[in-house]
């Protein structure tokens, strides 16, 4: 396949992008000085307070309940981010196309405990790469040529690659690439680029859980320290 995760490091197609879901399944602006070659410091945006899902959620008519906060310009740069992860290949659209950057607007947006967390390392991660960007002569990020993308993720992609000064740009596009991956392989397009036909009626009497499904599950219950009893 011709689609890349960035330039000059092994070529990452989306056979190489599943396995990256299924181990994973195993297993605002930035401030001025500090981090960063001096020039910033990864200070997170002001927390959000809304309202939640709540306990009885409509999952029949679901609705986001807090408002999206991403601004147009990020929203640009969290396309041209995503889809460097997982562009466009063959029939399967780019995860912008598929709707991820929106996915990321909500998760960030969100305002739960954790969401707001990711959200204090992604707001700033995106401003990070606008910043990067400019150094190389270009007005944004999303504006910026193919080869200074590449150039700049080239730098914080994979874990043993990365300066100490770039750890925190590192843990940013970790977490962007699980968001992406993982909003992507929950859409339609997603299940059907790996086969998963969804949630299907069984037609007659239903027989229960396999002997292999159940087998996991009692693996996984006696690993906590459990027991299961049969009903």
């Amino acid at each position: 396949m011709k689609h890349t995760l960035i330039r000059r490091l092994p070529i990452v197609d989306r056979r190489t992008t599943l396995r990256w879901l299924f181990a994973g399944l195993a297993a605002g602006q930035l401030a001025a000085c500090g981090e960063l070659g001096g020039e910033f410091s990864w200070s997170p945006p002001e927390a959000l307070t809304g309202k939640g899902y709540g306990t009885d959620p409509d999952l029949l008519d679901p609705k986001t309940p807090w408002p999206l906060t991403l601004t147009a310009a990020e929203l640009k740069t969290v396309g041209a981010l995503v889809d460097l992860i997982l562009p466009a290949d063959g029939d399967w659209p780019s995860a912008s196309a598929a709707g991820v950057p929106l996915f990321i607007d909500e998760w960030v947006s969100a305002p739960y405990p954790s969401q707001q967390e990711q959200r204090g390392l992604i707001l700033p991660g995106l401003a990070w790469l606008d910043n990067e960007a400019r150094k190389g002569g270009e007005p944004s990020f999303a504006e910026a040529s193919p080869e200074v993308r590449r150039g700049i993720l080239d730098r914080v992609a994979f874990k043993d690659r990365i300066p100490p000064e770039l750890e925190t740009a590192g843990r940013f596009f970790s977490r962007m690439r699980a968001l992406t991956i993982g909003a992507y392989y929950t859409t339609a397009e997603g299940w059907k680029e790996i086969g998963y036909p969804g949630n299907r009626p069984a037609s007659g009497p239903y027989e229960g859980p396999s002997s292999e499904a159940m087998s996991h599950l009692r693996s996984a219950v006696e690993a906590m320290g459990l027991t299961l009893v049969s009903g």
